[in-house]
């Protein structure tokens, strides 16, 4: 991955744009989301209190056939909105039901929130398919970054532009300012469910990063400054390939059998290829930093310089609070202690001031 892969020449203090090039955008998060029409729902999914009754349009998140203990099929479903998540049971005609609904499908649902075991679930009153003529807005369906996406990338670019690294500094460049990139730069999630699950997630996950490494760099002068935030930018930059996120936050086929951090690597090194001596060494440095940011975690390679080390516990900090920011929203007011099934431990969502009685 070095000076072999280049295809063009660019100086790099050469600031205009190259021609198009190779990246051409495919079933990924650049798919502008299908619209029925523009009426938006004034309440969602996980606005509804026990007991409330509602009516509306969701997504299928999943779909799973199981049996009862009389040897009986039935359903349980997933329903999602841009509010969240929540199950419910369809006890007859399940194989019927199940035949005719589609994972990422838009059905129209009447339903009451219930509880089930400390959780609450949808009791399913009726459901049906969604038609052609009604009247859905399916920004309505998928959760949305509360930061506007595009100044968010206008946020990242005024990051680069503190680089004093040319070639880095140029790298940038060429990948926040490419017009087949950045629209799907501008949609893409964080994540499927764990963390900045939602659309123009990666970009307010990076931008949180940007942060927390000019933080670490300040503190830590002994690091190199610039390829620590140029890492922060580029980390997931392979996100954009491996989520679609039209109805649904699902990975796309190229996501599943390449995964993010190889995409990423890739992405990288063909435009690094565009620019005129770009050092491989550098290069290998910023390719490391991409491919052990999440260390232990799926990462092909465990963190081997500084800015790297930093990196990875950056990302593991803000990837970890907005999960426990995104639980926290889905407690019950009674509820301080939730078990993280990721993080195989249970986990207390109160504040210390919450706490003034002592035990429960």
């Amino acid at each position: 991955m070095g000076n072999q892969l280049r295809r063009r020449e660019i100086q790099a203090g050469d600031t205009s744009r190259p021609e198009r090039r190779r990246y051409r955008p495919g079933d990924r998060c650049v798919q502008e989301p299908l619209r029925l029409s523009g009426l938006s729902q004034k309440r969602h999914l996980r606005d509804y209190g026990l007991g409330e009754e509602f009516t509306g349009f969701f997504v299928i998140r999943s779909k799973d056939l199981r049996t009862k203990r009389n040897g009986e099929p039935y359903l349980v479903l997933e329903f999602g909105d841009r509010s969240g998540r929540l199950y419910g049971n369809i006890w007859e005609d399940a194989e019927r039901v199940y035949r005719e609904l589609e994972v990422g499908g838009v059905v129209k649902l009447q339903g009451r929130i219930e509880q089930y075991r400390d959780a609450l679930q949808v009791g399913i009153r009726r459901l049906r398919p969604a038609q052609p003529d009604d009247e859905i807005d399916h920004s309505d369906l998928v959760p949305v970054s509360d930061i506007d996406p595009r100044e968010g990338l206008e946020r990242l670019r005024r990051n680069a532009d503190t680089l004093a690294n040319p070639f880095l500094k140029k790298l940038l460049k060429l990948i926040l300012e490419d017009e087949e990139l950045t629209p799907s730069l501008l949609k893409a999630p964080g994540g499927k469910l764990w963390h900045h699950n939602r659309r123009g997630g990666l970009i307010e996950h990076t931008l949180s990063l940007c942060w927390i490494c000019r933080f670490l760099a300040r503190m830590y002068p002994e690091v190199d400054r610039d390829l620590l935030l140029a890492g922060a930018i580029l980390h997931d930059i392979g996100k954009i390939e491996e989520y679609s996120c039209d109805t649904l936050i699902d990975f796309t086929d190229r996501g599943r059998l390449i995964g993010h951090i190889t995409i990423g690597a890739q992405i990288v090194a063909d435009y690094a290829a565009e620019i005129d001596d770009f050092p491989p060494g550098l290069l290998d440095r910023l390719t490391h930093m991409i491919l052990s940011h999440q260390a232990e975690f799926d990462s092909p390679v465990l963190p081997k310089i500084r800015e790297a080390f930093l990196l990875h516990y950056a990302d593991q900090i803000d990837s970890k609070m907005d999960a426990f920011r995104r639980i926290s929203s889905e407690l019950q007011p009674d509820e301080k202690w939730r078990f993280v099934r990721l993080l195989d431990r249970f986990i207390n969502f109160s504040r210390a001031d919450d706490d003034q009685d002592g035990d429960q």
